[in-house]
């Protein structure tokens, strides 16, 4: 999981330059139809593109969370540079002020948290930018002072993708490795676990083990609402298991946030969901040993005949188990 972009805060991100898009082509075709917007314009060919803008924007609102992969909304933003530059194109071309519809695709795209997808986007924009007046500058009419105005505006977008790629390799880079890195051999949830129970001495630490189980539809955007709703979440290995630590809880709040975790997991699709808790000091003195009986409690949920059930340490016997069923 390393690496990838989160499909929640890419489908916020692109949805949101969607809506924006939307209108951005009133306000161009505002312009365009103004007295003062000298060059000429192919209206039946910028309606046109306009249409098939509004299609692509329209759709994209409309699609799952679970759709917006980092390669997918790599191609989106290519599909906008392309139709932003065929409205340049069919604008004015090389003294269209269209252009300007590059700067919030550039900003969009380094809202995603992953500076490749703004580098992408830049590539893209440039690229359809400069077939789009490219045209233009062929035409033996055209003389250095628009030359020199396709430069400048390909500079000044340039620039901005430049720091604004900057800005998100600079910022998002480590948020983006904490976000997915998964915990091979328990380590990290170890190292959690005593970390708080240095910094809480006297107050309960608990640790709750989750197995999604079978049929998640996103890993990535279960592990978001978790941290969202409950807690930072640690995955243990490549498959859907994981751990939060809570201080300052008692037995309702551990059950509490189990159960939402277990409803998260079943929002997404998953089967078979099982949680296991344990609190520290009642159930071990170490943190190795909540850990052990924090695991010990999840594989208890297991003997319990339910679509989805917790165990509390200590109550670990499927008839105990039974009465903290956690509902889907």
């Amino acid at each position: 999981m390393n690496g990838r972009v989160s499909h929640r805060r890419s489908a916020r991100s692109l949805k949101a330059f969607s809506l924006l898009y939307l209108a951005l082509v009133v306000a161009s075709l505002l312009l365009v139809h103004s007295a003062s917007y000298e060059p000429a314009v192919s209206f039946i060919l910028l309606y046109l593109v306009v249409s098939v803008g509004v299609t692509a924007a329209v759709a994209l609102l409309l699609l799952p969370t679970a759709q917006f992969s980092g390669g997918f909304c790599v191609g989106a933003y290519a599909l906008y540079a392309a139709l932003d530059s065929m409205m340049v194109f069919v604008s004015g071309g090389v003294s269209s002020e269209l252009y300007v519809l590059f700067f919030p695709l550039l900003l969009a795209s380094a809202l995603h948290g992953s500076w490749r997808i703004t580098l992408a986007a830049l590539f893209a924009v440039l690229f359809c930018y400069a077939l789009a007046v490219m045209p233009g500058l062929l035409n033996d009419t055209t003389d250095n002072e628009d030359a020199a105005l396709v430069f400048y505006r390909l500079g000044a977008v340039g620039l901005t993708g430049v720091f604004l790629v900057s800005v998100s390799r600079s910022f998002f880079s480590a948020e983006e490795a904490e976000d997915y890195a998964t915990d091979e051999d328990g380590s990290m949830l170890l190292g959690r676990v005593e970390e708080e129970l240095a910094a809480r001495r006297g107050v309960q630490v608990a640790v709750i083990l989750v197995d999604a189980g079978r049929r998640v539809e996103d890993v990535e955007l279960l592990l978001e609402r978790v941290r969202a709703r409950i807690g930072e979440p640690i995955l243990l290995g490549e498959g859907t298991v994981f751990g939060v630590v809570l201080s300052r809880v008692d037995d309702r709040t551990v059950e509490s946030a189990a159960r939402r975790a277990l409803a998260a997991a079943s929002s997404l699709g998953a089967e078979e969901t099982r949680a296991g808790a344990a609190i520290y000091p009642r159930d071990a003195r170490s943190a190795e040993d909540l850990l052990v009986a924090a695991g010990q409690a999840l594989e208890a949920a297991f003997e319990v005949e339910s679509p989805s059930a917790i165990v509390m340490a200590g109550r670990g016997t499927p008839r105990a188990a039974r009465r903290y069923r956690a509902a889907r």
